[in-house]
Parts: C-alpha cells; sequence; structure tokens
C-alpha cells in the first residue's frame, strides 16, 4: 500500500509540473507576439508619456487603402471621435486620384485641418506635396504615428504634423505672415457642430487669394447643410463631385473676387 501511494504522489507531481511548464510556455508565446506587435510599429522611449504609443489595445482597427499605386495602412484609434477614417476623406482621395492633373499636388504647400487619422495627409504626400497635417490634441499622436509610418522613405518632401483647434491661438501657432498654402484639405470636419463659426473662420483664416480649398463631407444634419450655405456665402465655391452612394460631396472654394467699386 505504501509503494501504491508513493507512485500516486509521483504521478501526481509530474502532472503538476508539466501543466507548470505548458503555462510557463503559453505566457512566453503571449509576451512575445505582444512584444513583436510592439515592435513592429517601432516604439518610442517615452511610450509612456505619447499618446500614440502603440499597444494591442490601443486600436480599434488597422485598414489598407490603395490610391494611386500607393498603398496606405492607417491605425484606427479609439481615443478620439475624430480618429476614425470618415468616408469623405476615402472618396477626397479617390477625387484627388482620378483628377490629379487638374489638381496636382507635387511640390505644393498644403495643410488639411482636422486630419484624424490622416489619410487625406498621407496621400497628399506621397503625390509630392509640402504637408501640414493638424488636428486636435487627442488626436495628434495617432495622427502623426500614421503619416510618419506610410511616408517615412517613401516621399518627396517630410511631412510636418501640428495641433491646430479651430480659431484658437491661430496667431500663435501659425503667426502672420503664415506661410502661402496653395491648397487647403478637409474631409469631414463638420461634425463638432457648437463650432462651426470658429471652422469657417479657420477656412478664411488660411485662405489666400490664390489658395483653393478642397473640402469634402458627408452631410448628416441640418446644420451641415446650413454651413455649406455659410460656406457657399463666404467663398467663391464649384461642387466638383456628388457622390451618392457615400453621400458625400466636394466642394472647391476660393477667396470673394472683391467687388470694385466705379
Amino acid at each position: 500500500m505504501e509503494t501504491v501511494s508513493t507512485l500516486d504522489i509521483s504521478t501526481e507531481g509530474e502532472e503538476e509540473f508539466e501543466i507548470q511548464k505548458q503555462e510557463e510556455h503559453s505566457e512566453t508565446e503571449s509576451s512575445d507576439e505582444n512584444e513583436e506587435v510592439l515592435t513592429d510599429v517601432e516604439k518610442p522611449s517615452d511610450a509612456l508619456n505619447r499618446i500614440w504609443s502603440p499597444s494591442v489595445y490601443g486600436y480599434i482597427s488597422k485598414e489598407c487603402y490603395h490610391f494611386a499605386g500607393y498603398e496606405i495602412i492607417i491605425h484606427q484609434s479609439i481615443d478620439h471621435f475624430g480618429a476614425i477614417t470618415w468616408p469623405a476623406a476615402v472618396e477626397l482621395c479617390h477625387f484627388l486620384e482620378c483628377n490629379w492633373n487638374e489638381f496636382n499636388l507635387d511640390d505644393k504647400n498644403v495643410i488639411e485641418l482636422g486630419a484624424g487619422t490622416g489619410l487625406v495627409s498621407i496621400f497628399a504626400v506621397l503625390l509630392g506635396a509640402y504637408v501640414t497635417s493638424t488636428d486636435l490634441s487627442c488626436a495628434i499622436g495617432n495622427l502623426q504615428s500614421n503619416v510618419m509610418r506610410n511616408t517615412r522613405w517613401k516621399s518627396k518632401h517630410h511631412p510636418q504634423v501640428k495641433e491646430l483647434a479651430w480659431n484658437v491661438d491661430l496667431d500663435k501657432n501659425f503667426p502672420q505672415p503664415i506661410p502661402h498654402y496653395d491648397y487647403i484639405l478637409a474631409a469631414d470636419v463638420v461634425y463638432h457642430h457648437h463650432y462651426l463659426d470658429d471652422l469657417m473662420a479657420t477656412f478664411d483664416y488660411f485662405c489666400q487669394p490664390d489658395s483653393v480649398i478642397l473640402w469634402a463631407n458627408k452631410l448628416r444634419f441640418n446644420s451641415d447643410c446650413e454651413f455649406l450655405e455659410k460656406f457657399k456665402a463666404k467663398f467663391d465655391t464649384v461642387v466638383l463631385a456628388n457622390i451618392p452612394h457615400a453621400e458625400v460631396i466636394i466642394i472647391k472654394g476660393t477667396k470673394k473676387s472683391q467687388s470694385v467699386n466705379t
């Protein structure tokens, strides 16, 4: 009986040892997988202090887009409403791809307002533009991560990413005389309905006499249509595209010509 008891204890010990080894192996594999994800997106040394620091829990999706032969991989962040790729950004990229003869961004100075995930800014960079990509402070980290990841060693000009709250500290962040921007790009920026007057003022601030605004938006609410009418009153406008399946319009805006008093 004592021999049987000794064998049972030994067997149980071996089983516990094997279970422990399996658990340790599983934890090691999980740790390695997480490390590979973090390494793949090049975690910074000050990752704890940067909202764009890579994390396996920090993104809700990763999407791949193809425009003009370029592959753009976008991480969508859950940290901010604007850090999601919305339909108008995709449609504006399609428009620029199909109309590059008319709107050639090569060597042009471009600023994007409310860039979100950075899809439009990235494509503009890849098309050869000098790009300044802007958004609110809560979205700037993910924006910078996407822009740098998709343009590093691929771009003709190095992009800039700057914080910009509409009509707030514009003179401080972009002091006069501001750089001349050939194009002001914006996609789905009409969603903070309490700040539409500030958005209009920001459009006006950057739009110089020979600047071109390319604004794409999905019309969702009555306030969107009201803003559109105010935009038409503020600038000389042309509707460049109306995409029914996406409910997106693309509008060209330029500084209103000054009437000459006679």
